[in-house]
């Protein structure tokens, strides 16, 4: 039996920010953007190095900030990621989230959540934790973790995002 559109809207809204890493592979990914920083407020992207975070790769995102925090370009998109939200979104948008998951989802809400933890990094220019329930109803009982941290400095803002999710086991 499907959910009702009232509960589709209590998932979405499950989303919320968190004052530290809640689970041990945000903690991980935080742990090595400090170790980047090396005295700086925020790492380079060429900073970022793959194989020192391999047990991390699929489940990590890379994004481009466009027109001054306004949208996010993702440039690297995990496969575990993939499999998780259902859609493919390397090269896409973050305004373009959601409309070809599989399982379907809530596509306003994923934007809305996935906008509002990038923007919460791009503004304070530290890291932004944020858990919540999975907007699809077929996934709505997965309980995700993520991260997202800021790279790079343009004008004294992040020009780039490193992040994270991963479902709770």
């Amino acid at each position: 039996m499907g959910q009702t559109a009232r509960e589709t809207d209590d998932i979405a809204d499950d989303f919320r920010f968190l004052s530290a890493p809640a689970h041990p592979m945000t903690a991980r990914l935080v742990a090595y953007w400090h170790e980047k920083c090396q005295g700086r407020p925020r790492p380079e992207r060429s900073d970022i190095v793959p194989r020192d975070i391999l047990q991390l790769l699929p489940n990590t995102v890379i994004y481009d900030v466009l027109d001054g925090g306004a949208d996010f370009r993702v440039r690297v998109f995990g496969t575990a990621l993939v499999e998780l939200v259902g859609e493919e979104r390397t090269g896409m948008r973050v305004s373009e989230f959601g409309g070809r998951c599989n399982p379907p989802t809530n596509a306003d809400a994923v934007r809305r959540r996935w906008m509002n933890s990038m923007s919460m990094c791009y503004e304070t220019g530290a890291p932004a934790y944020v858990t919540g329930l999975m907007s699809s109803s077929r996934r709505s009982f997965i309980t995700f973790h993520g991260v997202s941290c800021p790279l790079g400095n343009e004008n004294g803002k992040p020009a780039h995002m490193f992040g994270l999710m991963v479902p709770e086991l």
